[in-house]
Order: C-alpha cells, then sequence, then structure tokens
C-alpha cells in the first residue's frame, strides 16, 4: 500500500493532462519515471492502482500498454509491470555535502568546525517532553504524516506575525529543513532536468536534487544576490524544473538577496511558470533581524521552507514546508508513504520553544555574532591574504584564497585534517556543472571561543604548510 500511495502522491494533477484518461494517466507516469525514482521498482497491479485512483481497470491496462510502447515498462506474466532501468545522468551523488564525512566518521582529536549548527547548551537544554504530553494532541496510535495539528497552527501562526498569512492546512512538518528540500526535490525535479542555484549555495541541496534526478546549475550573483540577467539567460535556452534560493540569510556566505532585486527574480519566476524555493532555514540568524518573506510577495509561487535545528538545536529533526494546499497537500501524501510522519517527540519540544523563540533568537544572534568576530578575528590576524567578508548571519565564514598561491579549497581541506580541523573544501557548494569553482573553504564558528582560537592555529599552520 504505502509503494503505491508514493506513486499517486507523484501524479499530482494528472486528470487535468490533455487526451483521454489513459493518455492522461501514461504522460504522468511517464513524467515520474523520467525523474528516476521507480528504476527497477515493479508497478502497482491494475486493479489496485485503478481503485487508488477512481478509474476503470481498462484505463490503467491502457496506460500501462503505452509505457511498454514508449520502452519505460517491460512486462511479464506473473510478474507484473516494471520499470526499465534506463539509468541517471551526471556524476552519481553522494560526495556533495562535505559535513557527512565528519558525522559517518567523527574524529574526537578533530576541532570541528565543519558542522554548522548549534550546540546543545543552556539555550534549550531545559526544554522537558513527555509520550504523556500527546495524549489529546495526536491520534491515539501516534501516526500523524503531516505533523502535530497544535504545532502546524503555532508555525502558522508565527508565519503569520512575520507576513505570511499562513494557515494550519498550509503546512508540513518535516524531519528538518533537509526532509522538507527532499521531499521537494522527489515531486517536482525530472530527470536531467535544471535547477537553479546560486553559486555557491547550499551543498545539501545540490546533492538533494542530484539525487532526484536534477542537474543544478548555478546563476551568476554578485553583492546583492542572484542577477536576474543571469537567471533569465539560463531561462531563455533551457526548461528549468525549480529555482532555489536562500533569500534572508544564505549559506555558505551569510549574504542575503536585497530586497529591491527581489522583484525581478520572482517576475521571470511568473513568465516562465517556474516554481521557486525558499529555503529560510537560517532566516532568524540574520545578525540585523529577518528581511521579509519571498513568500509573502508570491504566496502561490513560493514554497517556503523552515526549521528549528539552526536556531534551536539540530538534534531535533524538526523542519516544515509552507506552500499552497494543493502543494502542501501532495508533499504530505508523499512523507506518509516514506516514513508515516515525524517523531512526535520532537514536535512536543517544539511546542514549547516556539512562544519563547523570540527569546531565544536573541539568544542565539547574540552568541553566533560573538563566535563569528573571535574566528574572524583570528583568521584575519593569521592568514591576512583570505578574503573573509563579515557575514550578515548564520553559522559560517565564506575564506575566499588567493588564487595567485595556488592552492584549492580540496588541497586546504585535506591538509587541515591533517593538523587536525576539519573544515568544508569551497568547490562542494557549487553546482557540478562543468565551471571550476574559485579556491575557498567554510568554516563554521559554532564551538565555544577557546575551540575557535585553536581551529584558527591549526588552520594557519595547515596554509603555511601549503605555501610556504
Amino acid at each position: 500500500m504505502p509503494d503505491t500511495v508514493r506513486l499517486t502522491a507523484q501524479l499530482g494533477s494528472w486528470r487535468e493532462r490533455p487526451g483521454s484518461l489513459a493518455e492522461r494517466l501514461a504522460a504522468a507516469l511517464g513524467a515520474v519515471i523520467e525523474r528516476g525514482g521507480l528504476d527497477g521498482v515493479r508497478l502497482p497491479a491494475e486493479r489496485r492502482l485503478a481503485a487508488e485512483l477512481g478509474v476503470s481497470r481498462t484505463t490503467v491496462i491502457d496506460a500501462y500498454a503505452r509505457l511498454r510502447a514508449d520502452g519505460l515498462v517491460a512486462s511479464r506474466e506473473r510478474s507484473g509491470t516494471r520499470v526499465r532501468a534506463v539509468g541517471r545522468r551526471g556524476r552519481a551523488p553522494g560526495t556533495q555535502l562535505p559535513q557527512l564525512g565528519r558525522l559517518l566518521a567523527p574524529d574526537a582529536q578533530h576541532v570541528d568546525l565543519a558542522v554548522a549548527a548549534p550546540p546543545l547548551d543552556e539555550l534549550v537544554a531545559g526544554i522537558r517532553v513527555e509520550l504523556g504530553d500527546a495524549a489529546g494532541l495526536v491520534q491515539p496510535h501516534g501516526y500523524d504524516p503531516q505533523g502535530i495539528p497544535a504545532l502546524r497552527e503555532a508555525i502558522a501562526e508565527r508565519l503569520t506575525h512575520d507576513g505570511l498569512d499562513a494557515r494550519a492546512d498550509e503546512v508540513l512538518i518535516t524531519s528538518g529543513a533537509h526532509e522538507a528540500l527532499q521531499l521537494i526535490g522527489t515531486l517536482f525535479v525530472g530527470r536531467g532536468q535544471p535547477v537553479a542555484v546560486d553559486a555557491p549555495t547550499y551543498p545539501g541541496a545540490l546533492e538533494l536534487f542530484e539525487r532526484a534526478g536534477g542537474r543544478p546549475v548555478g546563476v551568476a550573483r554578485d553583492a546583492a544576490g542572484m542577477r536576474p540577467d543571469a537567471l533569465a539567460a539560463l531561462l531563455g535556452r533551457e526548461v528549468v524544473a525549480l529555482l532555489y534560493l536562500m533569500p534572508g540569510c544564505d549559506s555558505p556566505a551569510g549574504g542575503s538577496i536585497a530586497l529591491g532585486r527581489r522583484p525581478a527574480l520572482l517576475e521571470l519566476a511568473e513568465r516562465h511558470d517556474l516554481l521557486v524555493v525558499e529555503d529560510a532555514a537560517l532566516d532568524k540568524l540574520r545578525f540585523d533581524g529577518p528581511l521579509p518573506s519571498l513568500r509573502s510577495l508570491a504566496p502561490e509561487r513560493v514554497l517556503r521552507v523552515g526549521s528549528l535545528d539552526k536556531l534551536a538545536w539540530a538534534g531535533l529533526r524538526v523542519g516544515w514546508v509552507s506552500g499552497p494546499r494543493a502543494t502542501i497537500a501532495r508533499l504530505a501524501a508523499l512523507k506518509a508513504a516514506r516514513d508515516l510522519g515525524s517523531g512526535i517527540l520532537g514536535q512536543l519540544a517544539a511546542l514549547q520553544l516556539l512562544p519563547d523563540v523570540d527569546r531565544l533568537r536573541a539568544a542565539r544572534v547574540e552568541q553566533a555574532h560573538g563566535r563569528m568576530e573571535v574566528l574572524r578575528g583570528e583568521l584575519r590576524a593569521s592568514v591576512a591574504s583570505w578574503r573573509i567578508d563579515a557575514p550578515e548571519g548564520g553559522w559560517s565564514l565564506w575564506a575566499q584564497l588567493p588564487p595567485e598561491a595556488g592552492v584549492d579549497g580540496e588541497a586546504l581541506t585535506a591538509a587541515a585534517a591533517r593538523h587536525g580541523v576539519d573544515v568544508a573544501a569551497g568547490g562542494a557548494h557549487y553546482a557540478r556543472d562543468g565551471r571550476s569553482p574559485p579556491p575557498a573553504i567554510r568554516i563554521a564558528y559554532a564551538a565555544p571561543p577557546p575551540t575557535l582560537r585553536e581551529g584558527a592555529a591549526r588552520l594557519a599552520t595547515a596554509w603555511a604548510e601549503l605555501t610556504d
């Protein structure tokens, strides 16, 4: 049953396509297959899929026949109809997110300046939840794929407070912002289809879009954010699946898109019927206060992804996506088929945190800004040739290395590891679209000041090893 539910969730509004019912169903199924997530999978039996979709079995049989004629599926007696493994375009994903190595194989002797997330400290450690707290908030069985209604209502109220006019049924709770991006990529990114992203941007999103079968393409930016002329050039030559932005506070550099530039980007999205994903996971960490949401300018075109992980603690794994009701329903159906819903205890903790989120934000911003100043000051004193602009917020510095030194980010990251400090190579933050990224590294400053000073000293030693 979950496979059938997941498949039908990905079909979207297939009845609105042109042609007969069978033609419409075949076209929608073909689009899902082309996205690459069903390679080698056996499709539901005709009778079962017909019952799920509310159509005749003859319609499904005809649709499957059309898919066989197109070479997308193969059928064998007593074995059902199976999707052909037609392969993915581009390099196999799996190495785009540099923090994964640190998470999968931690080294207690290393200084961790790779993971840009707040520690479990006194700001959140006092939260206490019990399973009994869920009584009356969820169904007795505990499954709630869209999330605890009270939490969705609380998030909708917070979004409305921030100028979005959101409702609870326009919010889906996810296991962090990462899962929200994964669900969006699965539903909307086709096999080999371009996804427009900043250059540089969050490497986790790049990897997720690649895993969905897509092809991230970097769009040039300047001090005001993504350049509309560069985006227009891409949209003029390719059919793009998504426009992924971090307009309020980005990773890795902690910058934002200027308010005056946003309408031009949204106008391009409207003209090309392009879905926009607004990743707001770091927005509350902007030192001078959050900027207005991109979704407030185009509520029917923008999906806004949020999270408590960067503000409270990543161990909560509580994120969300807000958007048009019909789109949220499709994402919720896909999530239900995948994991039946996010864990309840983290959601209960989030319910306790949200009423006091402004105080938490103020304390976390003060902490992050202070630690940023410590690390940036240490690095500017010890490696003066690096360009390290002050970020507007977030948990990381973007260090641009002097090209004349002939050292790229990967080489410096490897040298740093030999000296016991972990950072992220800058190349992972660029789409793998054939262009060579400039030499850079990303350095997290979530650790306490003494650790930051030690990490900066080890980095300086690694740089000297490569350049002296």
